[in-house]
């Protein structure tokens, strides 16, 4: 009896957009359909799938420019001619850009970061979208010629690996995810072709076998990543995929190395001290929460919007609502028991990773834009549109400040005080609350007696002013203090301001201590 046909049975067009309509379980099956049209000897034994020479082959031409601030975007296919936006780092800015149709363009930052198994899955991703979907493309042209839309390609991004659309939306947006997704899955099934590479994995745990080696997940994946020419994170999946779990999970260091997959709590609430430090050690996570604009919000790095963030009792709160719904808003820190392996190093690379230890108790907290869920945010618009909630920023105050910075006969209590004025801290105890500084600094700085004051103090009350770190550059200006940005406590004292601006001085001085730097404040408060 032939069982009932399911959407994950299908492999299809759709007569009337002319998309690949294609169910999970056949995706495979199109992964050797195209092999067999462009590389037929990847089907006939194991082999590391010579991917420039197929794109070659394919009449595809493949240039490098940089796709987006944060890395998200690692290439596109033009699968029409069109204009792509590209993005440059010196003056973080972007310029659309004509290209023809067959042009691969690639991120050449992915390799760099992240491997060269990263680039030859962008290029095979790319590949499958100008074979499967430029007739697609076509017809959407045809049915919008009179309104003359120029059609973006579809971008490869990182955080759209895991994603998949809602099943059964019938809009060309989310038809449109779903060739995305078919992709991203199809992609490590071409690399890694099911017989071939299944045929692969049991000779290597063969000859382990033949020379009394103790059998190990982590070098198995080692090896058939060097083989193939693939991350990882691929291999460990394909692994899954082809239907070696039973045997693989036999091995004694199987729950280590697959932790990453089968028991890893994503977003994961973590401390400001924690925040900082995943931020100063990853460029990636740096380049997600500046160019994504998000702020640190009770526990996470939230979307910089007031849909998603609001004030109570004067401090920014992730919303009632969103807090049961965090991946709609939330960059997903990951967290994971930790067990080290020979190969750790290379699981993690291009992760911001950040150990905690709790007796003999070891877990990993992580970030990597694979596990991120992608948003329909205008980045730079959302975040001008919030960035008063951040610090006690406002363009008339800062126009006003920069005069009197520059005006002689203005002194730097003078400043310090019309900013004090402007947060009303009319009273000793607000500002000792604010900055930690004793309480008849106020009445110094009221009366003009304390323009000599040390740099750690200044500091203090420019975090208490909640003065972003362009502001507070203006204001040691007018010191006679200067900060050195490539030494200690004044870099860190920046990258605090840069990275997670508009933090109270008590959660500005955990990320000291928790550095083994000096507390801003007074030695006596009161």
């Amino acid at each position: 009896m032939n069982s009932k046909t399911t959407t994950s049975d299908i492999f299809d067009i759709n007569r009337k957009t002319g998309a690949l309509v294609l169910g999970k379980n056949r995706l495979d099956d199109y992964a050797t359909k195209f092999l067999n049209k462009h590389f037929k000897q990847a089907l006939i034994g194991p082999m590391a799938l010579p991917v420039e020479e197929m794109i070659d082959a394919m009449g595809l031409t493949v240039g490098q420019v940089s796709l987006s601030r944060n890395l998200d975007i690692f290439g596109c296919c033009l699968l029409l001619d069109g204009h792509v936006e590209i993005y440059s780092s010196e003056d973080d800015s972007t310029k659309s850009k004509y290209f023809e149709a067959g042009t691969i363009l690639i991120d050449p930052a992915s390799e760099e970061i992240y491997g060269v198994g990263s680039r030859r899955n962008t290029l095979v991703h790319e590949a499958v979208h100008w074979e499967k979907d430029k007739r697609y493309f076509e017809i959407l042209k045809i049915k919008n010629r009179i309104i003359d839309e120029d059609f973006a390609p579809i971008m490869c991004r990182q955080s759209q690996t895991f994603f998949e659309p809602p099943e059964g939306k019938k809009t060309k947006d989310n038809e449109i995810k779903w060739l995305e997704w078919q992709a991203h899955r199809i992609t490590p099934r071409i690399l890694m072709p099911k017989e071939s590479f299944k045929r692969k994995a049991l000779l290597l745990i063969q000859g382990y076998s033949s020379k009394s080696q103790r059998v190990s997940c982590d070098i198995l994946i080692e090896d058939l990543s060097e083989f193939f020419i693939t991350s990882r994170l691929s291999t460990k999946f394909r692994l899954l995929e082809v239907g070696l779990k039973e045997v693989i999970s036999k091995f004694y260091d199987y729950e280590s190395v697959y932790n990453e997959i089968n028991s890893t709590r994503d977003f994961t609430q973590i401390t400001i001290e924690e925040a900082f430090e995943m931020l100063d050690s990853n460029s990636t996570l740096q380049n997600w929460v500046r160019g994504g604009r998000y702020v640190f919000v009770d526990g996470y790095f939230v979307l910089a919007s007031s849909q998603f963030v609001t004030r109570k009792k004067g401090a920014l709160a992730l919303t009632s609502k969103d807090r049961k719904n965090l991946e709609k808003c939330v960059i997903n820190i990951r967290e994971q028991h930790f067990i080290s392996y020979a190969n750790t190093d290379k699981d993690f690379l291009g992760f911001a990773t950040l150990k905690k230890s709790e007796g003999i108790d070891c877990r990993l907290l992580t970030f990597h834009p694979k596990f991120q869920t992608p948003t329909d945010y205008e980045e730079d618009e959302v975040y001008q549109a919030f960035s008063d909630e951040l610090t006690e920023y406002n363009e008339e105050e800062e126009i006003e400040l920069v005069k009197m910075i520059g005006d002689p006969t203005k002194s730097l209590c003078d400043c310090l005080w019309f900013l004090m004025k402007n947060r009303n801290w009319n009273y000793p105890e607000v500002f000792n609350e604010k900055t930690d500084l004793h309480k008849n600094y106020h009445g110094k700085i009221k009366n003009n007696k304390l323009n000599n004051m040390s740099k750690e103090n200044l500091m203090a009350l420019c975090v208490g002013l909640k003065l972003c770190s362009r502001v507070t550059l203006q204001v040691f200006s007018k010191s006679d203090n200067k900060l050195d940005f490539y030494t200690d406590p004044d870099k860190t004292w920046v990258r605090i301001l840069d990275f997670t601006p508009g933090l109270n001085i008590q959660d500005f001085n955990g990320i000291l201590e928790k550095k083994s730097l000096k507390l801003l404040g007074s030695a006596i408060k009161e």
